[in-house]
Order: structure tokens, then sequence, then C-alpha cells
């Protein structure tokens, strides 16, 4: 399957089959012949002509000697000897001791089979509904059954599922909430030559350090852009590591390049870029070093050109939705982007400098997920200070609420399009609508109401278009002159300068609280 341009199909190889089948058989004989990772499951050999390089075959020895398979490649496993001279077959073979039962061992392997292709779905299925590394390592140390944790390229610890004696010590910053190892740890590493030549390594390696008391299996993770970004550590405290676990990190590796490329640091509850954004949009003070080191990991600086996005679920929605899932699905789609789970919907901070994305194009790139979703998108001004996400997170907040409240159609709202909105909302958080509008206003309406005139739509219109008189007639229906005795008769009654650019302000100001004008 492909997820983000990387393939995680997940084959086998008869060296994994022997890890797994050696715990409760008696493996009498294994010759592996070029091994690679293609076995997607097992057969029943009993003869046939037509075999598959994708499968493995188990039968008796004795099935085998009776029908010789003379296709070279074909993996096979044995119960029982066979009279044929093995080491000179052209395949993998493994024999395992007669006493065991050749259907119990192929009911065997097949659960092996189903036990990986179980593991590799949950993987994706981990990553598709919205979590990160925390929860990669969680389902990571139940396959491996040993400890293990991902540390980024500062030693910060970005998943750690448990802590066992042996793993070192570590500590946990009180204010950013990130688990690190201790300085002297780190000294140690930074002074080591074995450790150094382990950072330009790829794939899976050992690595034992001398201070330590165990060896661990570890994988650097290195981003599509080929940036080394951290390393994942598997500690052997619980159980031996298996040659086929080096094949296995280097998958699960996969995964955590792709949650690295996609930004899913989440998902150590006490780790993570995630705090110090809501630190940030709730006003609170956050230390600007460690701020540019965490945007220098994403390859962001401080002054790039950022835009705030709110997600927020509809209330009608009938589909419960998981916020991560939003988070998970705005990294896929949109590059360059942060994206935080909060009450009723998500965050996402886009990167401008970098994505070069315009107002329309993100509209357009999250539509189909609004739809799908059932969401609506505020959308702030652009901003040049990521420490100022609480101001411009609160314009995505106020599009949507604005939106609302002018029953807009679509599903992304600019508060660029609503300023005037949140303009004139403020100016009656003291006075009334009627004690603050133009007394003017109010008189021409109540003429138009003993009258029967159309003053105050003539004047809208007029407004409308600039105070320019052909568009203003052709929408009235109207000649020149008639809409020029209107704006006479109009002047005349209220005393109202429509020359003075102030005066024409206040109002277009005043129609607008009172709705003539939207």
């Amino acid at each position: 399957m492909q997820i983000y341009n990387y393939d995680t199909k997940l084959l086998l190889n008869m060296q994994i089959l022997v890890d797994n089948l050696e715990d409760d058989y008696n493996i009498t004989f294994f010759r592996r012949w070029h091994d690679e990772q293609r076995l997607t499951g097992a057969g029943i050999y009993y003869g046939q002509k037509e075999l598959s390089p994708q499968l493995v075959y188990v039968a008796k020895g004795e099935i085998f000697d009776q029908y010789p398979i003379t296709e070279n490649g074909i993996s096979r496993i044995m119960v029982g000897k066979s009279k044929e001279d093995v080491d000179s077959i052209l395949c993998s073979v493994i024999e395992i001791d007669e006493s065991g039962c050749w259907e119990s061992i192929f009911n065997y392997i097949q659960e092996i089979f189903i036990r990986y292709a179980s593991w590799s779905q949950k993987l994706e299925d981990i990553l598709n509904s919205g979590g990160g590394l925390h929860e990669l390592c969680v389902s990571a140390m139940d396959f491996f059954q040993n400890p293990l944790y991902i540390h980024d390229n500062t030693f910060h610890v970005l998943a750690m599922p448990t802590w066992v004696v042996g793993m070192g010590n570590i500590q946990v910053d009180e204010n950013s909430g990130n688990i690190f190892f201790s300085q002297e740890k780190i000294e140690k590493l930074q002074n080591s030559p074995e450790y150094i030549q382990t950072l330009s390594t790829r794939g899976a390696n050992i690595w034992e350090p001398i201070y330590g008391t165990h060896r661990m299996l570890y994988a650097n993770i290195w981003t599509s852009n080929d940036i080394y970004c951290g390393r994942f550590l598997l500690h052997e405290l619980n159980r031996s590591i298996k040659p086929g676990d080096f094949l296995m990190v280097n998958y699960f590796a996969t995964f955590l390049r792709m949650a690295f490329d996609r930004n899913l640091f989440k998902r150590n509850d006490v780790t993570s870029f995630e705090k110090i954004i809501i630190k940030l949009i709730k006003g609170e003070p956050v230390e600007q070093p460690y701020l540019v080191k965490r945007l220098e990991m994403l390859g962001w600086k401080l002054t790039n050109e950022y835009i705030c996005l709110k997600l927020e679920i509809q209330k009608d929605s009938k589909e419960i939705l998981r916020h991560q899932k939003i988070c998970s699905s705005v990294n896929i789609i949109l590059k360059d982007a942060l994206s935080i789970s909060v009450e009723n919907g998500a965050f996402s901070i886009c990167n401008l400098s970098l994505s070069q994305y315009t107002r329309n194009e993100l509209a357009m790139k999250l539509d189909s997920l609004c739809r799908e979703m059932d969401l609506i998108i505020g959308c702030s001004n652009h901003f040049h200070d990521f420490t100022e996400i609480r101001e411009y997170s609160r314009q995505a907040e106020k599009a949507i609420l604005l939106s609302l409240q002018r029953n807009s159609m679509g599903n992304f709202f600019c508060f660029s399009e609503y300023v005037l909105d949140y303009i004139i909302g403020h100016f009656t958080e003291e006075f009334s609508i009627r004690s603050i509008c133009s007394d003017s206003i109010m008189a021409l309406d109540q003429i138009d109401h003993e009258k029967g005139t159309e003053y105050i739509e003539t004047l809208t219109c007029y407004l409308k278009h600039g105070c320019n008189q052909t568009p203003t007639a052709n929408e009235l229906y109207i000649h020149r002159s008639t809409l020029m005795y209107r704006l006479e008769r109009i002047q005349k009654l209220t005393g109202i300068n429509l020359e003075d650019p102030d005066t024409r302000l206040f109002i277009e100001i005043s129609m607008r609280l009172l709705g003539y004008i939207t």
C-alpha cells in the first residue's frame, strides 16, 4: 500500500519465519538462498506444478521426495528429513524435526503471516486516523516485546511508551514538558567516537555502548529531504534481538519517517511542540530560544510568513469525528502545515514562505475535507512573527463566528472579508444601534414609512455604487434626472453633505448597522 508516497506493504522472508518457529519447534536445518522479503503467505505442497515465489510451501519431507520441485527460488518448509541433498537446492529451506505435526506447523506459519499483517495494518490505521509517534511506539513495543523510544536530534525524547530500569536516566523539563537525557549522558555520547560514527548510518544497526549493560537495535530517522531528525532505539531487555528484527525495525522506521515528514510529533503527553503552540494561543509566556529551536526542526523560521486556520466541526454534524483525524488529514493535504487538536476542531498554522499557498489555493485544497467531515474553516490575515499566533488564531475563530452571523454560504471564510463586521460590531458594545446611528437616516426612514417614498433605497444604492449616478440609476430603473431630484430632496430634508468623506463614512456605517447595507 502507498501512504504519503511511501511503500508500506509488509513482506516476510524465511529468516523471519525461522525467528518465530524456533520458539516452539526444533529446527534441524536452515538454508538461506536469495532470501529477499517477498513472501505473502503459506501454501500446502502436494505435488502441484504451478507454484508462486511469493509463497512458502509446507509439506512432509517425503512429499518433496515424491514430487520434486524443479523450479528455482521456491521457498519450502520440510517437516521431517528429505532424501534430497538440501545443500544443493537453489532455494531457501527450513527443515523441522519430524516429531511435529505438519498440519499444526502449517497453521502456525499462517498465524505468523496474520500477526505481521495485522501489525502492518495497525500502523497504517494509526497514521490514517490521526495518531503520531507515541501511538506508533506503543504498537511497536507490543510487537517487539522490548522497551523503546524515539529522540530528536537534540536528545529530546519524542515518544517513550514506558520507562524501565536499564534505559538510562531521563529528566522532565517543568516549563516545556520535554523529556530529555541527563547532561552527563549527552556529553558521553557527544564525546564518543563510536557513537558519532553511528550518526551517519542507514537502516537498522546494533549499538552497544561501552558504559551500558545491554545492546540496542537502532535506526536513524532521515526525512524525505535527507535530514537527520532523530533516532529510534529498541532496548534488548525483555527478549533477545533476532535477525528478523533488523528487517522489522527498518519497516517500522518507514512509518516514523512519514510521521516526521507530516509533522505528526504527538505524542507523548508530556512532550511535543503542540504544548508550546497551545501556550502561545492562550497567551502564556514561552522561552523564545526553545521556540526557535523547535521551529528549526521543521525547517521554519520565527519570521516566516504564516496564516492561521480554524477548522470547526459543524454542530449539526451527525458523525462523531476525532479531532486528531482532522489534524492528520490537514497535514496530509497541506505541505508545511502544523495542526493541533482543540475544542470542537483543530487549529492549523501554515508556513506560506515555504508552501507559497494563496488563500484561494488553501480553500480549494481543503474543500473536499470540509465536505467529507462537515467542517467550516476560518482563515486569519497573514503575519510574520510566530509568537503572534494568539492574535491571529482569534481572527480565524472570528471569521467563522461572523460568517455564521451573516449566514454566508460556503465552508472557507477569511477574516479580511469580515473586518468591517467586526469593527462595526464593537460600535454597539456601549450604546444601542438606534442611539448611535445618524439622525438623518432615522428621519429618512420615517419619511419613507409615512409618505411611501424610496429615499433609503436610493441612498443605499447610491453609496453602494460609490456615488456614481449612472450605475445607480440603472439598478433603480429610473432616469438620471429622477435620481438627481431624489438626491437633492434627501439633502434638503436631512442636511446631509455627501461630498464630505467623513459624512459618507458615518452614513454608510449607520446604514450598515440598521441593516440597509449588508
